[in-house]
C-alpha cells in the first residue's frame, strides 16, 4: 500500500482511442489503492511500478487504430399464389331418368368438363449498407412521403370556417446499428425496419403503411450473410360442389439479413 501511495503520478496519452473506450477495461486491473482516471485523450495514473507495467502492456492492445466496417442489411419478400378448379356440367340419362345440374337439361347425355388454373409468384430484394467505426453508431434510412389533404375547421365569431391543409405520411426503410469487433467475429446491436405503402385508403384520404421491424444483439463471422429474421404465413382454401371444386394456396414471406465487412481487407 506504501508503494502506491508514494508513487509518481503517470500521465499516459492514448493515441487511437477515447478514455471511454478503454476505461472500463483497465479499471479492474488497478490494485488496492490505486487510481485510474482520464481528462480529453490522456489517461492519469497513480499506482506501484509493477501494476503501472500490467497497464501500459493492456493498454497497448486496446490502444489501436479503429477498424472501418461496412455493414450491409438485406430485406426480402416474396409471395406465390395457386388456384386451381373443375367444373363439371351435363345431364345423364337413362331411360326416362335425367340427372342434370344444369338449369336447363339436354335431351340427350352429354358432359362439359372445364378445368382452370392460375399462378402467380413475386419477390423482392432490398439492399442498404452503411459504413461505421467499430463502436460508433449508424443509421441509414430511405424513403417516401405522400400528401395527405385535410380539412381543419376553425371556430371563428362569425361562424365555422373550413380551411384545406396538406400533411404528409411517410414510410421509410432503414436501420441503425453498433457494431463491436473481437477478432474475426463481430457483435452487433441493431434495428432494421421496412415500411411500404399498402393498398386501402382511410377516410382521411391517408394510406394503411406494412411495417417489418426487429430490434436484437447478434454475433457472427465478418464477410458471411446471417438471418436475424423472419415472418411467413401460409393460407389454403377448398370449396367443392355439385360437379365443381376449387382449391386455393397462397403464401408469403419476409426475411431480413446482415452482413458485416472490414473496409481495407
Amino acid at each position: 500500500m506504501s508503494g502506491v501511495a508514494n508513487a509518481d503520478l503517470e500521465i499516459i496519452p492514448l493515441r487511437h482511442r477515447t478514455v471511454d473506450q478503454v476505461l472500463p477495461v483497465l479499471q479492474p486491473l488497478v490494485e488496492p489503492g490505486g487510481v485510474l482516471t482520464g481528462q480529453n485523450s490522456q489517461l492519469i495514473v497513480r499506482t506501484s511500478p509493477r501494476n503501472l507495467e500490467e497497464i501500459r502492456r493492456v493498454l497497448a492492445s486496446l490502444d489501436t487504430p479503429q477498424r472501418r466496417l461496412m455493414i450491409s442489411v438485406r430485406f426480402g419478400a416474396n409471395a406465390s399464389a395457386r388456384d386451381q378448379a373443375v367444373d363439371v356440367r351435363g345431364t345423364v340419362r337413362s331411360g326416362n331418368v335425367a340427372i342434370s345440374n344444369q338449369r336447363v337439361p339436354s335431351d340427350r347425355s352429354s358432359v362439359t368438363v372445364r378445368a382452370r388454373g392460375s399462378e402467380s409468384d413475386l419477390s423482392e430484394q432490398i439492399d442498404q449498407r452503411i459504413q461505421v467505426l467499430e463502436g460508433g453508431h449508424a443509421f441509414i434510412a430511405t424513403g417516401e412521403s405522400r400528401p395527405i389533404r385535410q380539412g381543419v375547421v376553425s371556430v371563428t365569431p362569425s361562424g365555422r370556417t373550413v380551411t384545406q391543409g396538406t400533411e404528409f405520411q411517410d414510410a421509410s426503410t432503414g436501420f441503425e446499428v453498433v457494431p463491436r469487433i473481437s477478432g474475426d467475429r463481430v457483435t452487433l446491436d441493431i434495428a432494421p425496419q421496412r415500411e411500404t405503402f399498402g393498398g386501402s385508403v382511410g377516410r382521411s384520404g391517408a394510406r394503411t403503411v406494412q411495417s417489418q421491424r426487429a430490434a436484437t444483439t447478434v454475433s457472427a463471422r465478418l464477410g458471411e450473410w446471417f438471418e436475424i429474421g423472419g415472418v411467413g404465413e401460409t393460407r389454403d382454401a377448398s370449396t367443392r360442389g355439385i360437379g365443381s371444386s376449387r382449391e386455393a394456396s397462397a403464401s408469403s414471406g419476409r426475411r431480413i439479413w446482415v452482413r458485416v465487412d472490414e473496409v481495407g481487407r
